[in-house]
């Protein structure tokens, strides 16, 4: 696939989802994080054999305003029909306007990723993206993907592991607590941001098999193409959206995360390495 097709269903994407933008309500900042990461994240999924020649019933668990299920509904075309399921109805409405604006077919469904509310083995794929790192209870949930599974079919994981980072010159000291206290905080709302490393033994103890995990760097090399206010304002928004509830849970002092604010707007004018990545886990039901 040419990249000028790409370019053209990124620009596709974010042109029609400018109007939830303009509203600026409860779900901006993911529509936000959605664009500004579009091509960034396409075009390595796009370059997985599990993602090539997509077919039948596909289920996107925790679809949120539907980053992946409206790539999934492009990449299949009339060969697949893609779900969105998420217990967020408000989001759910999102990911349906938008792909009806992008010309994609899918369907949407209320429900909760614990008690998935489809038939057994009636789906060929199922997917969650950044869904597991949120999860209490992750093997519960890959159970009931794999009830919803067909035999033969596939099961696709897409999380983080935030341990994996590189940079030069290194982190920050604020920073570097920062994404610490992230950790810590996540992990009290029940998550864990250290998924990624533990995906294949969830896979293995689900009775899946033909296990892959696939880690795909993501690199930014400084000021090479130049800077871009949207994004570096995006992400310090993102952090400061953190800011309350660190400072309530004594987690990180109003001083420090203060710091680490400005170290991250003083690394936007950096010619600085950096690279993490994101985990990508697949994984077949049994065929009986």
């Amino acid at each position: 696939m040419s990249q000028t097709i790409i370019e053209n269903w990124v620009k596709c994407v974010a042109e029609a989802s400018q109007f939830f933008l303009e509203k600026k309500g409860p779900h901006c900042w993911l529509i936000k994080q959605s664009i500004s990461t579009h091509f960034q994240r396409l075009v390595p999924l796009l370059s997985l054999s599990c993602f090539n020649a997509l077919a039948g019933s596909i289920l996107d668990v925790g679809a949120g305003t539907g980053a992946l299920t409206l790539d999934l509904a492009w990449r299949a075309g009339n060969g697949g029909f893609v779900t969105a399921l998420d217990n967020d109805t408000e989001a759910l409405k999102i990911v349906q306007t938008i792909a009806e604006r992008v010309g994609v077919r899918i369907a949407t469904l209320a429900g909760d990723a614990t008690a998935l509310p489809v038939k057994d083995a009636t789906q060929d794929m199922t997917v969650a993206r950044f869904l597991f790192q949120h999860l209490p209870d992750p093997s519960a949930v890959l159970s009931e993907m794999r009830r919803a599974t067909r035999p033969g079919g596939r099961i696709v994981i897409i999380d983080v592991d935030d341990e994996v980072l590189l940079c030069e010159p290194p982190e920050k000291q604020h920073m570097a607590e920062f994404r610490k206290a992230i950790r810590i905080l996540q992990s009290q709302r029940g998550g864990n941001r250290l998924i990624g490393r533990q995906l294949y033994r969830l896979m293995r103890e689900a009775g899946l098999e033909a296990i892959q995990v696939i880690v795909i760097p993501f690199v930014r090399l400084g000021l090479q193409n130049g800077r871009r206010s949207d994004i570096e304002a995006f992400k310090i928004e993102r952090l400061k959206r953190e800011r309350e509830e660190l400072i309530d849970s004594r987690i990180m002092s109003a001083q420090d995360f203060d710091a680490a604010v400005s170290e991250l707007e003083q690394g936007f004018a950096e010619d600085r390495f950096e690279m993490d990545a994101d985990f990508v886990a697949v994984g077949s039901v049994p065929a009986v």
